[in-house]
């Protein structure tokens, strides 16, 4: 008997150890976009510029692009499960300690928000090569699925909750409302039942550069792990664009201003949630690169469309294609990585992995809002969809990934 997309997703929400790293995920996810809302707010009143705005954003990506790759070799070193439990512990703790002095400078928020994005780079990783440990093979691409539609759900979801809770709690009230969901998040993965990993005696004594050096090598050897993580990088960017784009495409392209730029997420999210459970029924007839490519291919075109088109409901409907589209790259590809590295290295692989997402959400953005401020949003959206066509097209010539 042919197992439902919903069986499926209950069976592996039934599941205790996943269940508690998935509400593990949700709660450091809505945490980091609501420390992130405050820090924006009181970084526009001490300078009263965009450029200052942008200040913990780039704290938020500076510390992947510096320590992602060595946070990884330390996850494949360390006890998971302790990395999960310090890391979110800290977290909380930074942002207690710097209530007092967070409105005092531009630097001094800086400073604090690369230490605390700093213990993210151990979290991310972490969790990613936790995974595999926790769910069966084939309820890998519906546990990707439940995190990835959690992780954009909880982005947009925590930029939300920022401003009522800003509202109402004021800035030093919401502080600690993201701490305390920092300090859940601790207890969550803390009860995650997540086995030590067993070093090989050649492998105990090696040496951080030498065990960095060797996950590097193993992306570079293995064509499909690169090939994917380049993929996941492009898809990421895609959507870090499409984010940056919504609002001016809402106002200027479909003229329905910009306060209802929020329509064009709900689409995304709605495709997203509709995508998990098409995608468990599809993997079962298509390889799971096979979806991955002709994915990249719709999306592309869907967003070469969508920069030429004004009618509402064909934008929402493409938009809707690409929510589709994402959760089917993302989830397979993620589900691929999960299967073809092994245990022992999966902290450096998923280390090397965060960094790429973090990077896709600071220089493709920069890129891409200067573009639309010079050539048109229309121009932006058109370039965009085009790279993520060819990127699909790409993976035609590679029949290893197109069979996996």
């Amino acid at each position: 008997m042919v197992e439902e997309p919903k069986e499926s997703f209950i069976k592996v929400l039934s599941n205790r150890g996943f269940l508690f790293l998935w509400f593990g995920q949700l709660n450091s996810q809505l945490a980091d976009r609501i420390f992130v809302y405050v820090l924006m707010i009181i970084a526009y009143s001490l300078t009263h510029t965009n450029l200052g705005v942008a200040v913990p954003l780039l704290a938020f990506g500076i510390p992947s692009l510096l320590f992602g790759p060595l946070a990884g070799v330390y996850v494949d070193k360390w006890d998971r499960k302790a990395i999960l439990t310090i890391s979110s512990i800290v977290r909380g703790a930074l942002i207690l300690l710097v209530i007092p002095l967070v409105g005092q400078s531009l630097a001094f928020i800086f400073l604090i928000s690369f230490l605390l994005y700093t213990a993210t780079q151990f979290f991310a990783p972490a969790e990613s090569a936790s995974i595999p440990e926790l769910v069966k093979k084939h309820d890998l691409i519906v546990a990707n699925s439940l995190f990835m539609m959690t992780w954009m759900a909880a982005s947009v979801i925590g930029f939300g909750l920022g401003a009522p809770l800003v509202n109402i709690l004021g800035n030093r009230g919401t502080f600690v409302a993201a701490a305390v969901l920092y300090f859940i998040a601790a207890l969550a993965v803390a009860l995650v039942p997540l086995a030590p990993l067993k070093k090989k005696p050649e492998h105990r004594n090696r040496s951080i550069r030498s065990d960095l050096l060797f996950g590097l090598e193993f992306i570079r050897r293995s064509r499909i792990v690169k090939y994917s993580l380049l993929k996941l990088f492009v898809a990421t960017a895609a959507i870090a664009v499409i984010s940056l784009l919504s609002i001016s495409y809402a106002q200027d392209v479909l003229g329905i201003g910009v306060q209802n730029f929020g329509y064009l997420i709900v689409a995304v999210g709605v495709g997203m949630f509709v995508g998990m459970g098409l995608l468990e029924r599809l993997r079962k007839h298509v390889a799971k690169g096979t979806i991955v490519i002709m994915s990249f291919i719709v999306s592309g075109l869907a967003l070469v469309f969508i920069g030429s088109v004004s009618d509402l409901k064909i934008a929402l409907l493409l938009i809707f294609i690409l929510g589709v589209g994402n959760i089917f790259i993302t989830s397979s590809i993620q589900t691929i990585l999960h299967q073809r590295i092994p245990r022992r290295i999966r902290g450096r692989v998923f280390g090397v992995q965060n960094m790429l997402i973090n990077s896709a959400f600071v220089f493709p953005v920069i890129i891409a809002g200067f573009v639309a401020d010079v050539y048109g949003v229309r121009v932006a959206l058109d370039i965009l969809g085009w790279i993520v066509i060819l990127t699909g097209i790409a993976g035609i010539f590679l029949p290893k990934f197109r069979s996996v």
